[in-house]
């Protein structure tokens, strides 16, 4: 198996230019005339149910899908397509969302740019869709969308420790002791460039809630910083890579980056610190449009299990699909990808910080200028 690197797909979404798979019969001038009607409705077959041509636009991270999942939507549903919109950022996200301007139908978002759209009105339910039923139960009823009405889980991740088990041979099992360790490992020591993911997992050690932006909170979270920089080889987003190639000793490192080095170097080991950690989940939702009934189709095909194996598969991403058995075992045999019940109920989720990013934009600030 050879898994796209998000890292790389990051990378991609800040210079490509909007993909279109056309798998099947469907064109602008098709979609205008057949696909969809003005008024948000779709046209119906002699029964009354939806005909579900068209194309759905789909802002997504370039790849983040299985290897055939926009061809064969179009082959399951003749006359519908799908064209895979770059991710840019999350602000460019609420900038497309707003009045439909970038004419999405559905988007991959996490905890912290769904509450943006919320607020912004622009959501449409997902209905009811038979293949959530295959989604694990821990993964609904967040408090972003806590009834499920417009969130369909599909992947999620969070920040632990990797180190070199050859080079390090009393690991950290903690997030005090890594940082406590930094000196002993001086100049071998990564550190993630993401800044929420550091601040929040550095609240997470002191034993602070996620997203505090209060002061004294904050100042603690400076402090660990500071002290922890003149140890650092390197504040990066390709820290898995550096401790797979000995560059680094041990890191802060997400989950998929860490599945990545493990398996470049089977030297490399990953850690759940024991205070708990952050992440994210990641999910789909659906800006309320004229091709809401396509929409739902494309959101339930992803989800079905064939489908979904195919995505995880493909991305090596943790999962939400826990009896999928279609899932490779190299990831279902991994804790990285496969975390226990008890890694996943000390997991936290980052938050929307709203009018209090700046505080958190300036702390980060001081850290990178120490």
């Amino acid at each position: 198996m050879q898994p796209i690197s998000r890292r790389s797909l990051f990378a991609l979404a800040a210079v490509a230019t909007p993909l279109a798979f056309l798998a099947a019969c469907g064109d602008d001038e098709e979609e205008g005339s057949g696909g969809t009607q003005p008024g948000g409705s779709t046209p119906s077959t002699a029964d009354g149910s939806p005909t579900l041509t068209g194309t759905v636009n789909f802002l997504n991270f370039t790849g983040w899908s299985g290897p055939t999942t926009y061809a064969d939507f179009a082959a399951a549903f003749p006359g519908a397509t799908v064209n895979e919109i770059a991710w840019a950022s999350n602000d460019d996200t609420i900038s497309k969302a707003k009045g439909r301007a970038g004419d999405i139908d559905v988007v991959l978002v996490d905890g912290t740019t769904f509450p943006r759209l919320t607020a912004l009105g622009v959501l449409a339910e997902l209905g009811d869709l038979p293949n959530m039923q295959y989604v694990a139960d821990q993964y609904k009823g967040n408090s972003w969308d806590p009834e499920n009405k417009s969130f369909a889980p599909t992947d999620h991740g969070r920040t632990g420790i990797i180190y070199r088990k050859d080079l390090v041979p009393a690991p950290p099992t903690s997030w005090a002791e890594f940082f406590a360790m930094a000196p002993q490992y001086s100049g071998k020591v990564a550190m993630l460039d993401y800044q929420g993911s550091v601040i929040d997992n550095v609240l997470v050690m002191l034993g602070k809630p996620v997203g505090s932006t209060d002061e004294a909170d904050l100042a603690a979270v400076l402090e660990v910083l500071t002290t922890v920089k003149p140890h650092l080889l390197a504040i990066s987003t390709e820290v898995g890579k550096a401790v797979a190639a000995g560059d680094a000793v041990m890191a802060m490192c997400d989950a998929y980056d860490a599945q990545l080095a493990l398996t470049t170097n089977p030297d490399v080991a990953f850690v759940d610190p024991s205070e708990g950690q952050v992440g994210y989940l990641e999910g789909l939702a659906i800006l309320d449009g004229p091709r809401n009934d396509l929409a739902r189709a494309f959101v339930d095909f992803f989800l079905a299990p064939e489908n979904y194996a195919a995505f995880i598969n493909n991305v090596a991403s943790p999962y939400v699909q826990p009896d999928n058995a279609g899932i490779d075992p190299v990831l279902t045999e991994s804790p990285v990808i496969n975390p226990s019940a008890a890694v996943v109920a000390k997991l936290s989720y980052h938050v929307f910080l709203g009018d209090d990013q700046p505080k958190f934009d300036a702390v980060w600030d001081a850290f990178k200028a120490a």
